[in-house]
């Protein structure tokens, strides 16, 4: 039978809260060499009692040990023991060695500091920290006011928003800008420690789909402030490396709305599964549907698809796409790639309107096995007539091919009123891809003005293949 004593005391430990303890992650006394780079009067020694010229000199010897971190502690400058003159902003600066807090949450900065500084509307001290080893920094601290102490004392910041679980975290203590009147002894800092929680990780993973079909949806991007990752062809995915605790992750699918889950509990050596059901994007015009491929004379592919439904945003034209590369903007439904070498090719087509790009309509994938024949046909009377970009802001190239020798060859371009507005003198060499520059100017060399436009390829006084453009400004 358990004595009263005994039940108090379970029941005590019951009762109690756990209470997570913050560990040291780094600390410097400056006794030692650890890596400080410093700038201008910075300097680790013992400090002497120098400067003062307006408020209280340096401290005549460290809170602890012998030497600090300071600036002018041995009469470096024009003004012993002061930070000088007409510094630029941070012109004179220390910077911490990398400190590692990867695994360490709620991270703290404290120090014992003694600083004399003139008020911020002539001269100014700082305290930065960096999070990428020095690439950029944030400001955590600034004078405020006149600062003139006269004994050392405590200083404590929560650095957490920036230094939490990243392991390339810099402090840079700073003087600069300064004017060009009264000096003061600079900092003085000692003992200062970086502390911490440490965590241990866990995973969230789950399944991506569409929340209406509920289709898995590849490629979808799944972010937190921890990492990210992306869904397979399954819609699975797993975000490793998250902090046990409760976590937010944001989804983003090309063609959906992005869907944030908060208060996802997460546990150590764990994984936490949950759904994300994506909503279709309402904003985002529609698609062309159905696309299709042949292949003729080993290796021409020619592309054909049906246009979007209807929808209230201007149409402008179809984006072409070989190998998720963008090889050409066309006006019609339909697309001929030409003299491909052997290999795989995966096509889709977007549409763009005024309002930005459609998603991207159905892949289709075509293997090219020959190099095709000598004399291959080509849509408009053996005549391929094509030009890029387009839709185009200042020029665009003009191109065709022919199968047959041919001569007096031209391009003309007109305009909606069907009136000629220019004449391109071009050569036909067979068998190649024959091009031309249009720079968007009539005859007179003047800018025409934004709108559809109409090239047409005349050969010996005959028109053989005509398309259109559209010139947007």
């Amino acid at each position: 039978m358990l004595k009263k004593s005994q039940i108090n005391t379970m029941l005590l430990l019951l009762i109690l809260p756990v209470f997570c303890f913050a560990e040291l992650i780094w600390q410097d006394d400056f006794e030692t060499e650890t890596g400080w780079l410093l700038s201008g009067e910075f300097e680790i020694e013992a400090p002497q009692g120098l400067g003062g010229e307006h408020g209280n000199p340096d401290p005549q010897s460290a809170y602890e040990g012998e030497k600090v971190l300071g600036v002018d502690l041995t009469g470096l400058g024009d003004y012993h023991g002061d930070y000088e003159n007409n510094l630029a902003d941070r012109e004179f600066y220390a910077i911490s060695p990398p400190i590692d807090c990867s695994v360490f949450i709620d991270v703290q900065l404290s120090f014992m500091k003694w600083l004399g500084i003139e008020q911020p509307a002539y001269d100014h001290a700082y305290i930065d920290i960096s999070n990428d080893d020095g690439s950029s920094w944030i400001e955590i601290w600034a004078n405020d006011v006149t600062i003139s102490d006269t004994n050392w004392s405590l200083w404590n910041f929560d650095i957490s928003d920036f230094a939490d679980l990243h392991n390339f975290v810099r402090l840079r203590f700073s003087i600069g800008s300064t004017d060009g009147s009264w000096l003061y002894c600079g900092w003085n800092i000692d003992n200062m420690e970086v502390s911490g929680t440490m965590v241990d990780f866990g995973a969230i993973g789950g399944i991506v789909f569409d929340s209406q079909t509920l289709e898995p949806i590849e490629n979808a991007q799944i972010m937190s402030q921890f990492g990210f990752t992306y869904s397979d062809e399954n819609g699975d995915f797993l975000l490793n490396g998250v902090p046990e605790g409760f976590r937010s992750i944001t989804v983003v699918a090309l063609g959906y709305l992005n869907l944030t889950l908060d208060n996802i509990e997460v546990f150590a050596d764990d994984t936490t599964f949950v759904n994300c059901e994506m909503e279709i994007d309402p904003s985002i015009p529609p698609e062309p549907q159905n696309l299709e491929a042949e292949i003729y004379d080993n290796n021409n592919v020619h592309l054909f698809w049906e246009a979007p439904e209807e929808s209230e945003d201007i149409f402008l034209a179809y984006n072409i796409y070989r190998n998720d590369v963008v090889i050409q903007s066309v006006l019609e439904e339909d697309y001929y790639d030409m003299a491909l070498i052997s290999g795989i090719y995966h096509y889709f087509v977007a549409a763009v309107y005024n309002t930005g790009s459609s998603l991207p309509s159905n892949e289709v994938e075509v293997e090219i096995t020959g190099s095709g024949s000598d004399d291959f046909q080509l849509m408009n009377d053996d005549f391929r007539l094509t030009n890029y970009p387009n839709p185009f802001s200042s020029s665009t190239l003009i191109s065709f091919s022919c199968h047959r020798d041919t001569e007096n060859t031209e391009i003309l371009i007109y305009n909606i009123k069907g009136q000629c507005i220019r004449e391109l003198k071009m050569k036909n060499d067979k068998f190649e891809m024959n091009e031309v520059i249009w720079d968007g100017k009539d005859e007179s060399g003047k800018q025409v003005s934004s709108g559809i436009y109409f090239y047409n390829l005349n050969i010996d006084g005959k028109i053989k293949a005509s398309k259109k453009c559209l010139l947007l400004r």
